[in-house]
């Protein structure tokens, strides 16, 4: 009998974010429960409406999008790409963010609509679970497994020379997010990084100028010199939530620097209590990127596999 994976993504509007959004939107057997926004790419309120129009694109026209939070717990404000890109190229969804309730409180409602049967996706700052654990304190408990874009253990930051984005954007969310409990699964800087497309890959995707995706690869093809990287953080990311195997899992408990200095570094740490956090510390970039393929090229799905069976190991 098959199975179905419940997720719920929180998403900060980037490239990378959509692609993730996608790639999920078209796997069999899973349900996007709600998706929700959040500052760090571009403002909460632009991220809502590229993560609708990259749903659109998938075909999933249903999938609500809550505006999540604006700016972070307690750090000013910072957006790494305000000049959003990826919403002057999709345009405008068709659809509107739910006016309802913020992504915090979505997340809150569907993880105790469905304790225990909801996985959690985030792809940008960790303020609206932050939000939401002050809410509901039981969250970690009531959601089965989160699975994070976020952190850099042996890799030096993309933002700074400690931190990666994700966690620098809001540290204390991340802090409190790495501390609370969820079976956390964190993938960082140090595996997303040798995530990055190819030449070849770009070609297929090029052969279909109808589509975005077809029109960016075309334009990232026709850059003089070298292919610049183009590393598939968030994807990466989803792609271990719809199969762990792909990825060797290091369990660790982690921390993050709230200190000047080294603000939103990240780091493993042993403690007296098993660890319910793990480290991604490889993964199988061939599978991903067959995975989307068949996501974004017309008239396929991605095919969860078994090619690489690869499994956590304690710390």
């Amino acid at each position: 009998m098959a199975t179905t994976t419940t997720v719920i993504v929180d998403q900060d509007g980037g490239v990378d974010d959509a692609l993730a959004l996608v790639l999920l939107a078209r796997t069999p057997g899973v349900e996007i429960a709600g998706a929700g926004s959040v500052h760090g790419n571009v403002s909460a309120t632009a991220a809502a409406d590229n993560g609708l129009r990259a749903l659109e694109i998938a075909g999933d026209h249903s999938t609500p999008m809550a505006v999540g939070a604006s700016e972070p717990l307690a750090r000013p404000l910072h957006l790494a790409h305000p000049e959003d890109l990826l919403g002057k190229a999709a345009g405008s969804p068709k659809r509107k963010p739910v006016r309802e309730e913020t992504a915090a409180e979505q997340i809150v409602r569907l993880a105790r609509k469905s304790p225990g049967c909801v996985d959690l996706l985030t792809l940008g700052p960790l303020t609206n679970v932050a939000i939401a654990l002050d809410a509901e304190p039981e969250l970690p408990r009531l959601v089965r497994r989160a699975v994070a874009m976020a952190g850099a253990f042996e890799a030096k930051g993309n933002i700074s020379d400690y931190a990666e984005s994700n966690v620098w954007h809001d540290p204390e969310a991340a802090a409190q997010v790495v501390a609370a409990g969820f079976d956390l699964t964190l993938v960082p800087l140090d595996v997303t990084r040798k995530a990055t497309v190819t030449r070849l890959w770009l070609e297929r995707l090029a052969a279909d100028e109808d589509r975005l995706w077809g029109r960016m690869a075309t334009m990232l093809l026709a850059l003089p010199g070298k292919l610049p990287a183009f590393p598939l953080h968030d994807p990466l990311a989803a792609a271990i939530l719809l199969d762990p195997e792909i990825a060797r899992l290091h369990r660790t408990s982690v921390t993050v620097d709230l200190g000047e200095r080294r603000r939103g570094q990240t780091r493993a740490v042993k403690t007296e209590h098993p660890a319910r956090s793990a480290v991604a510390v490889a993964a199988d970039t061939g599978r991903l990127l067959a995975q989307l393929t068949h996501a974004l090229l017309p008239g396929r799905a991605p095919v969860r596999g078994r090619a690489s069976r690869t499994r956590a190991h304690p710390g």
